[in-house]
């Protein structure tokens, strides 16, 4: 089993390729945000700007400030304030991009494979609950399934000193998520070995 994660998941051809549909991904959606950010920013402007010139109409005396104008400012400020509440919230949650070197790739491939055949049954244990969700086993099939996110996590990680450094730096869970019915499988990787 280990043999076919080692063989199958940390060769550096493999470790690349999930890095690359990760990447495709985050591109769809910094896209879709970049829209989002766009449309928020004019809602904000446009609020600014009307309210602009209704200040400037009471200072130029054009009008005065009645119910009515007090009620359409109050509601000029509160979709001003709802634009740019979202626009800031939209901008903390975007992930910054990052490209990871493919001698980064490569040492942790190595790193991996090295540590999960030979290193000390704790630490094997470890660095494998480091980048797998779940194992599936059923009458023929053996499925080791993994978030590819994660796994990008683990190799950015990865300075070239991974061999050096504890089990808990790679954050191993705690708990293990319970069985859930398979959905939308994108962003996972699986490695499938016949029995």
């Amino acid at each position: 089993m280990v043999e076919h994660l080692s063989e199958r998941l940390f060769t550096t051809e493999r470790l690349t390729e999930l890095l690359t549909s990760i990447t495709g991904d985050r591109a769809e959606k910094v896209a879709e945000v970049d829209g989002r950010i766009i449309a928020l920013q004019r809602e904000a402007t446009d609020a600014e700007e009307k309210l602009k010139r209704l200040y400037r109409m009471v200072e130029d005396g054009i009008t005065e400030m009645d119910d009515i104008l007090r009620e359409r400012v109050g509601s000029l400020r509160l979709d001003r304030e709802r634009a740019q509440a979202a626009l800031d919230r939209v901008r903390a949650q975007m992930v910054p991009s990052q490209v990871i070197p493919s001698k980064i790739v490569e040492q942790f491939g190595q790193a991996m494979r090295e540590n999960i055949r030979s290193g000390d049954v704790p630490f094997r244990k470890a660095y494998l609950r480091s980048v797998i969700d779940r194992v599936e086993v059923d009458d023929a099939t053996v499925r080791i399934v993994g978030d590819t996110a994660t796994l990008e996590q683990a190799i950015a990680g990865h300075a070239g000193v991974m061999a050096n450094v504890s089990a808990s730096k790679f954050g191993v869970r705690r708990s293990v998520r319970k069985w859930r019915a398979r959905q939308d499988e994108s962003g996972h990787w699986q490695i499938e070995v016949a029995l």
